[in-house]
């Protein structure tokens, strides 16, 4: 069984991350990082590099950070900037209604970048790289 989180493991989107299913039991997933379930705390698990949210004993969400290897289709993870990730999908970055960043067209996955300046739009800080990544089913 591999390790988990493994933090080389591709990202995909609406579907797993660092080796870890959107939809599984999140008992089962403790057992494997060696935390009791008594280590839920409001749904939410911090692992190496990685974190997962649960609901209703499911993993909904997963976030990886700095430390994680892993791409999405072998080009976009942390460290890329919103122009490599709009050069990939074919697609705007835009932010959501919670102020996540988003790639148009592309659901299932959500980031964040380093902090921005000047005006904190997305057109002024395109330089910005991203620092977490965030997969969930849509």
């Amino acid at each position: 069984m591999p390790k988990i989180p493994d933090l080389d493991a591709p990202i995909k989107p609406g579907e797993s991350s660092a080796g870890i299913m959107i939809g599984s039991k999140i008992e089962v997933l403790l057992a494997q990082v060696g935390l009791p379930p008594s280590q839920v705390v409001s749904g939410f698990h911090k692992l190496q590099s990685a974190s997962v949210w649960s609901a209703r004993g499911l993993v909904v969400q997963i976030g990886i950070y700095e430390g994680y290897r892993g791409l999405i289709d072998g080009k976009i993870g942390i460290g890329s900037s919103v122009p490599e990730v709009e050069a990939w999908c074919g697609c705007k970055v835009v932010e959501d209604e919670e102020d996540d960043l988003i790639a148009i067209g592309r659901p299932g996955w959500s980031f964040e970048t380093e902090e921005w300046g000047g005006d904190h739009t997305v057109g002024t800080n395109r330089s910005a790289r991203i620092n977490a990544i965030f997969v969930f089913r849509t």
